[in-house]
């Protein structure tokens, strides 16, 4: 199955900018939280990791195409910066 999945994708953006967020907010100056999210290895896969820790159940729906699209969110959002 290679369905998208927007409320999936927006989710897993959301988790992965709120831990992004609570793993540097000390130490970094502001910035857009998608751009905190692209310095990671994976950036998709750090925001399904995080969305994991609530609903680990929804990891298995993230399709190719909702990663894709998560990873198109994610950089559209880091270049309004």
């Amino acid at each position: 199955m290679n369905t998208m999945d927007h409320n999936l994708a927006y989710a897993c953006v959301g988790y992965g900018v709120v831990r992004a967020l609570s793993k540097r907010l000390a130490d970094a100056p502001f910035t857009v939280p998608a751009a905190l999210v692209l310095k990671e290895p994976d950036p998709v896969a750090f925001c399904i990791e995080a969305m994991a820790v609530e609903h680990p159940d929804w990891v298995e729906r993230v399709s190719k195409a909702t990663r894709n699209f998560i990873d198109s969110k994610l950089r559209e959002e880091a270049a309004r910066a």
